[in-house]
């Protein structure tokens, strides 16, 4: 059979639809009548202002937890409403009166007007099944309203007897409600959503009396001009629950697309702390929660900031963002924003302030590599403003570096990634002259990586991975014998553990270096990033060298391997080139455990010879 028609719902179940699945959280009672409070008082000053009496007016919200008579009333001093109002705006659900206010007024007002939707209200009855309003509009000659609803949907209104202009929201609480019984609840969800409400907000209930609860002019909202950095750094202590003061700040705001605030840089105490941080989105005065992925920048988000919204396209309950038909793509136009505010200041720091930026860098060395790696318009910028300390202790960007210290084509740049593990590297380095960066951090690496993929023509060389290139290695023809030689000794004193790692006789000019390992760099940090996830053990030292292209580079200059040379002496030999390899070894990490007992045992028997000449 066909049929056609409009579906409907049982009226009386409307509430319950919207206690048990619109609503899930029983905060937004609060934060819905509230910002409803916030509105009526945002619309009786704009009409004080049209009409010039603005500065007679100072709007105020009162929140009162009555426990003898069971009852929450939210009360404020706004516009407050007529009978017809009340029956245009109250009885027709979601027929929005901030809608409706906006056009009737004809004010562009999207950056005071919290509500929009003309449900919020009914969220009362998530808390109470009988909710009341007691009303007085501003207009003159029109009578105080009260109007009563149980949760069936069944209303009534009659004349009320509120004196004054405003509204009251009364709940009247079930004796189970824990609300009754923990009244600090509601003070903690009203500082919650409105810490930064510009109209006062109080709270009276047992033992608390008329207590503000906000602060209607924070510190972060002042001209800069104005602000004490010790007040500011207290601020941000107690509102972020933060032991230590900020390394720095910066206000921001885009009066276009609506968005304001302030950002902190945390002090990470060289990256012990937390990585993540905290920035809390508001718009319009109204708590909609923190690190909102589709609106903040992922790279943003390790630090800690207040964000104020003004143009936030929001869903019903207000906690989160509708991306769909956002007016002008708000949401990307505020992620854009933010991502280049963040980019200029860090950026004037570099600039104009090195000796600060320099003076940070441990603190936020992860934060800049990390942002340059997530964000385009950061990397456009900062890329080439990341910097590295030195072997001597000064910080270099690698521009900078290459510059002053780059190999022979001077796209060269030599760096170290473990100051202890390559220890003996760097001191033949400084013994020589010679200077390198240390990437040491986690970061590092992946940072190293897509620096190179930009600038192709750019070289990043480990210092145990070129000795040869650096040091103007070189075999002549009459040393082909010599080599020939020290190999047959090598190879016979080393035998089986030698392994996979290659031979490579050689003259360096400074004799100093007697044998080393060293590795290929592409294929070594191919060996890294197969221990990395998993695919080599890392105590396996066999495999890691073997996939590294590991070499054991042999100086024919220097005096011992000359010593090894010339040598018949086979029991001193095979002491000399086993103690030397594990010296090698040593300075790659690379001992193996059960190699230990013979080198402290070969160290004490070349003690013993050394005593005994």
């Amino acid at each position: 059979m066909d049929q056609s028609g409009m579906l409907s719902i049982e009226s009386k179940n409307v509430f319950n639809i919207l206690k048990k699945w619109l609503y899930t959280d029983q905060d937004i009672v609060f934060r819905e009548l509230i910002s409803n409070a916030c509105d009526a008082v945002e619309k009786l000053s704009m009409v004080k202002k049209l009409e010039g009496t603005s500065s007679e007016y100072k709007g105020n919200i009162c929140v009162k937890l009555d426990t003898n008579s069971k009852c929450l009333v939210i009360s404020d001093n706004g516009i407050g409403m007529t009978e017809e109002e009340v029956h245009k705006y109250i009885n027709q659900i979601a027929f929005s009166g901030a809608t409706d206010f906006i056009n009737k007024n004809n004010q562009d007002s999207n950056d005071t007007i919290i509500g929009h939707f003309g449900v919020g209200f009914y969220s009362s009855f998530m808390l109470s099944d009988h909710v009341a309003i007691e009303t007085k509009s501003y207009q003159k000659n029109n009578q105080a309203v009260r109007w009563d609803c149980l949760m069936d949907m069944s209303f009534s209104m009659k004349e009320g007897v509120k004196s004054e202009t405003g509204t009251d929201v009364i709940l009247y609480l079930d004796d189970n409600s824990h609300y009754l019984k923990k009244p600090k609840l509601i003070l903690d969800i009203i500082k919650k959503y409105f810490i930064f409400s510009k109209t006062e907000i109080f709270f009276e209930a047992t033992d608390i009396q008329n207590q503000l609860v906000n602060i209607p002019e924070p510190i972060f909202r002042l001209n800069e001009n104005l602000i004490n950095s010790s007040e500011m750094n207290s601020f941000y202590r107690n509102f972020f629950d933060d032991v230590t003061d900020p390394l720095f700040w910066f206000k921001f705001e885009s009066i276009d697309i609506g968005v304001k605030g302030i950002l902190f840089f945390r002090n990470t105490k060289n990256n012990t702390e937390e990585l993540d941080g905290n920035i809390k989105v508001y718009s319009r005065g109204v708590y909609i929660g923190e690190n909102i992925r589709e609106l903040i920048p992922k790279f943003v988000n390790l630090q800690s900031g207040i964000i104020e919204c003004d143009n936030l396209p929001l869903v019903v309950s207000r906690n989160s963002i509708r991306e769909e038909d956002s007016k002008e793509n708000v949401i990307s136009l505020i992620n854009e924003c933010l991502a280049q505010e963040v980019t200029i200041f860090i950026n004037e720091i570099f600039e104009k302030h090195r000796e600060q930026y320099e003076t940070n860098w441990p603190h936020i060395n992860a934060f800049i590599k990390y942002s340059i790696l997530q964000d385009k318009t950061f990397a456009s910028v900062m890329s080439r403003k990341a910097i590295f300390m030195d072997l001597t202790g000064k910080y270099y960007t690698i521009k900078e570096y290459v510059e002053k210290f780059g190999g022979t084509d001077c796209n060269e740049v030599y760096y170290c990634s473990d100051a202890i593990d390559q220890a003996y590297y760097i001191g033949i380095f400084k013994r020589c002259g010679l200077n390198a960066l240390l990437f040491d951090h986690v970061i590092d690496q992946p940072f190293m990586q897509r620096y190179e993929v930009l600038n192709p023509t750019l070289k990043f060389i480990r210092i145990d991975s070129n000795i040869e290139a650096i040091f103007r290695a070189e075999v002549k023809e009459n040393d082909k014998q010599s080599s020939e030689v020290v190999t047959n000794k090598i190879r016979n004193a080393l035998g089986d553990r030698l392994g996979n790692i290659g031979l490579k006789i050689t003259n360096l000019q400074h004799e100093s270096i007697s044998m080393l390992i060293i590795n290929d760099e592409k294929a070594r940090r191919m060996a890294d990033m197969m221990e990395i996830y998993g695919f080599i053990n890392s105590t396996n030292f066999s495999a890691k060298e073997l996939q590294a292209k590991s070499s054991l580079l042999v100086n024919l200059n220097n005096s011992i391997v000359r010593f090894i040379l010339n040598s018949n002496n086979d029991e001193l030999l095979n002491i000399i080139i086993n103690q030397m390899f594990d010296l090698a070894l040593l300075n790659q990490q690379a001992l193996e455990p059960e190699d230990v007992e013979a080198f402290v045992s070969r160290s004490e028997s070349l003690l013993l010879r050394a005593i005994n000449c």
